[in-house]
């Protein structure tokens, strides 16, 4: 005999505390009124779990994405910050942890919106020692500048020995569950290619993998931001949600992708580029913002200007000019109906080195 479905029961005073939490954007400051008892990261995700209505939507006070840093980074999701080799970004991404532990209220010229101000670094590039150096240096700086205590650092903590193996001590899981049951702004995973170990070119290795931490992102009510490297040889071009490294697919997963980048001739300075950003406005992704980089304190401020990402990079300045002469001698051996190859060979000959992947490219943006 079939056995009868049966409705779940639900603890009706949890759940009203988790939509209240929810509507709030921070799960932080839970109501004590009538002591009640406060919800678990579980019962979020439980919530979270349940079919909602149409109607349930409509009848939230949430006019706005609760972002943690806004407009950038929503409080719930994952994130990339991507670039070259020593451009800055595990530098950058301390410092904002630094400054999200600190309880400070800016970051980078953005306003900062933290909950508990709890964040875990995955650092599987640097070992303590190293670490301890650049912060020291970061925190010179903020002892100048800002008023802060001191005992506020123990809000960020440090991983070097991740495990993927969720029955490891080490283990992302029990790390989160045994410290972090109360929730946590921030999770640092620095960096991707690491931590990842499948084929990274695989579209279902990559989201099943990043799926694991969506869950993660929706259980503890945080931010997931991945340190990523680009692609070879894209560094030389403007910033673009295509130059992380390897699938399509991780890409696709981020709800918002940020390039960080050297301002041409200017070593001093970077280019902080947001190339994807779900419910970010279209007039703020198409301006880069100019931060300066101190080596000497490692930190990276707002210059207070931001340019058109059209006109950043050397592609822009020098290279467009080369692209676009070869362009225009491609153009009739095309009408020509002359292959890629072809035309390859045609400008090796004259003495203009070019592969023919970037031929191809150059033809396809004539179609």
């Amino acid at each position: 005999m079939q056995e009868k479905f049966r409705k779940p029961k639900v603890n009706q005073e949890a759940e009203d505390e988790v939509i209240r939490m929810l509507e709030s954007g921070n799960t932080s400051k839970i109501s004590n009124s009538k002591k009640r008892k406060s919800p678990t990261p579980k019962d979020i995700n439980d919530k979270q779990n349940k079919p909602y209505t149409a109607l349930s939507l409509f009848d939230t006070k949430l006019d706005k994405l609760p972002m943690l840093l806004d407009p950038i980074f929503p409080k719930v999701g994952l994130a990339s910050l991507v670039g070259t080799s020593d451009i800055g970004k595990s530098t950058i991404l301390k410092q904002l942890a630094v400054t999200i532990a600190l309880g400070l209220d800016e970051f980078i010229g953005y306003d900062l919106n933290p909950g508990n101000k709890k964040v875990l670094y995955v650092s599987t590039e640097d070992d303590p020692t190293s670490t301890s150096i650049s912060l020291k240096k970061q925190l010179s700086h903020f002892s100048e500048n800002k008023n802060y205590k001191k005992e506020n650092l123990s809000n960020l903590e440090f991983l070097f020995d991740f495990d993927n193996d969720k029955n490891s001590e080490n283990s992302l899981h029990k790390i989160l569950n045994n410290r972090y049951k109360d929730g946590i702004d921030l999770i640092v995973i620095d960096a991707f290619t690491d931590v990842f170990s499948g084929d990274i070119n695989s579209s279902t290795k990559v989201r099943e993998f990043l799926n694991v931490f969506s869950k993660i992102s929706s259980k503890y009510n945080c931010l997931v931001l991945f340190l990523h490297h680009i692609g070879k040889r894209t560094n030389q071009y403007q910033a673009s949600k295509n130059n992380a490294l390897g699938s399509q697919a991780f890409e696709a997963k981020m709800r918002v992708l940020i390039e960080l980048k050297e301002k041409y001739k200017k070593p001093n300075q970077r280019t902080f580029t947001i190339t994807k950003g779900n419910y970010i406005s279209a007039n703020i992704k198409r301006y880069a913002k100019v931060l300066d980089f101190d080596e000497e304190t490692l930190i990276f401020k707002d210059t207070g200007r931001v340019i058109d990402i059209h006109n950043n990079s050397k592609s822009n300045e020098e290279i467009d000019k080369k692209k676009n002469s070869i362009i225009n001698l491609i153009k009739p051996l095309l009408k020509e109906k002359i292959t890629g190859r072809k035309i390859t060979a045609h400008l090796n000959e004259k003495g203009i080195k070019i592969s023919n992947s970037t031929v191809n490219n150059y033809i396809n943006e004539l179609k």
